[in-house]
This record gives C-alpha cells, structure tokens and sequence, in this order.
C-alpha cells in the first residue's frame, strides 16, 4: 500500500535532483513513491531522473513536453499519484530525516486535511539557519487554522516569514472529491492558491513547528527578480477568488484579500520598474512609478535587500 505520495517538479534540476531524491529514499516511512515530473528542462535533469527511476523501483517519471511552470507540473504528478498523502518537495530542496512520519501521525491525530511543519533554511553552499518566525497572529501550532489566519499570513511583516514558503502535505482524497488542482497560469504563488482552495472548500489546516523541510535559499540579485507577467498572473487570480468566493471568505477574509492584492499589486509595479532600470529605461522606470506611488516603498526595499546580499561578506580571520 502506499502512503505517501512526493511530487517533484523538476527544472534544470540536474545538479539537486539526487541530493533532493536521497532525503525521501532515506525517510524511515515505507510506503512512498516518488513521482518526478521533468518540465522540459534544457539541460540533463531528464536524464538525472531517468537514472534514479533505474536504481529505484519506487521512483516514476513524466516529462512534459513543453515547459508549463510548476503548476503544470505537479498537475501531471497529481494525476499519477495513488498515495494517501501528497508531499510537495521542490527539485533543489530536501526532507529532514522522518519529515514523513512525523508529519502523517500528527494529520491523523488531529483529522488534518493539509498539515505544514518548520523550515531549515540553508544557501547553496549548504550553510543551514534556523528561519526566521512565521509571519502569524499568535501561536501558529495547537490550533485549527482559519482562511483570515492563512491570509494575512502570507504577507511578510517585521521580519517574519510568510507562511507561503511551507510545503504542505496533503490529504489525496481532499483534492479529489473537491476537484481541486494547481493553477496551471501561475509560475510563482501556485502552493498559496492551491491551499486557499482546500481552505474554501473546508479543509482542516494544521501547524507542526518542528522543523522538516531543507528550503534552499536563492540568490536576492536584481537579475533573478520575479518577473512581472508572473506577478500580473498572480493579480489576476487573487482577484478571482475575491470576486467568485467572497460569501465563503467572510469579512475578515475579504478584507486581508483585498490587502492581498493591493500589496500584490505594488509588487508587480515594482517589478516592472527593476525591469525597466535593467534594460537602461530610467525614465520609463521612473514613469511607471509615478503611475503607482505607493509602490516606491517596495521598489526601494527590493533593490536594497539585492544591494546588501550582492556585499562581500567579512575578511576571514588571519592565521
């Protein structure tokens, strides 16, 4: 029987993929297969996954023939998947060791739809942090998590992390009998709308804080932004859910959307303007803001956080 099911989207994954494989093969749970869903990537990840699949007989592979982002992606996963439980784990990403059991005993105990546990934060170099606390009003652990509790934390405030960084696992049976699957259009926030749409549709949400999964942190340069087609989708499916499940979202909830969307909004303004001072437009740079002047507060955020991380670090210490 299996248990659990982990989907993989996999893109230009080809150096991560087998250190990201190894840390679910080395889960102490039996019971798990590994779906790896190759999104057309250029390089060997097609390959590297093939190779895997050959070595271990639970490992299934799909490569889709065009690239569709991660939606897509884990969409063709899903649709393989026999487990009990989903688990979503990025290509360049790991699992601590008994993430699985631990995390399917505590969506048992307590009758949990979507179970989400704490972060390891580590760079490519592999240097680990612990993450910062998550951007929540309370103890985020012991309690039921409403649709206002996961709305207003997925914004990040004071420091804190958004809770749209967890990877959840996820009842299998939940998704089917609602008809609930990724948004195929969304290339970033595709993990927020997909739980949001457990979350109308009445799932149990649940908050295990013991750190279990290895989230690798990216580069903060102004060359690896988000781009702004990818924000201006994800505006348009906020706006969706505002306007076609508002009786469900309640006062509360349609008020941290609509926040939601403002702040979205200032952040795809703000894209668009990196994009403009990196093609050498400051004018227009300067034009697009002067359209939306709130957003000149996250403009100047993004570049300093990019600025800082792009600083040489301190001298090593002398023998």
């Amino acid at each position: 029987m299996i248990e659990t099911t982990v989907i993989i989207a996999a893109y230009r994954a080809e150096e991560t993929l087998g250190a990201c494989v190894e840390s679910v093969l080395g889960q102490s749970r039996a019971g798990v297969e590994i779906i790896i869903a190759d999104d057309a990537s250029p390089d060997g990840t097609a390959d590297a996954a093939a190779a895997l699949a050959r070595t271990h007989a639970q490992i299934r592979v799909l490569r889709l023939a065009g690239n569709g982002g991660p939606g897509a992606a884990r969409n063709a996963a899903l649709a393989q998947a026999r487990g009990e439980w989903v688990a979503v784990l990025d290509a360049d990403d790991r699992f601590c060791p008994g993430r699985l059991a631990r995390l399917t005993a505590f969506a048992r105990s307590h009758g949990a739809d979507i179970v989400c546990d704490g972060l390891v934060l580590a760079d490519m170099s592999g240097r680990q942090d612990p993450a910062p606390p998550l951007s929540f009003d309370g103890a985020p652990e012991g309690r039921r998590w409403t649709l206002p509790d996961y709305l207003r934390g997925n914004q990040m405030r004071d420091g804190r992390m958004s809770l749209g960084y967890l990877k959840p696992l996820i009842r299998r049976s939940f998704l089917v009998e609602h008809g609930i699957a990724y948004d195929p259009r969304l290339r970033n926030g595709e993990d927020f709308h997909l739980v949001l749409a457990m979350l109308i549709a009445g799932a149990d949400m649940r908050y295990l804080p013991q750190p279990g999964y290895l989230y690798t942190t990216r580069s903060g340069s102004v060359s690896h932004r988000l781009d702004p087609d990818h924000a201006r989708q994800l505006l348009i499916a906020d706006r969706e859910v505002l306007r076609e499940h508002a009786a469900a979202l309640g006062p509360r909830g349609r008020a941290e959307m609509r926040r939601r969307i403002r702040l979205n909004t200032d952040l795809a303004v703000a894209e668009e303007a990196i994009g403009l001072l990196k093609a050498r437009r400051p004018f227009a740079a300067g034009g697009r803001i002067a359209r939306r002047p709130r957003a000149t507060a996250r403009l100047l955020r993004q570049l300093s956080a990019a600025a800082r991380k792009r600083l040489p670090g301190p001298p090593p210490p002398g023998p």
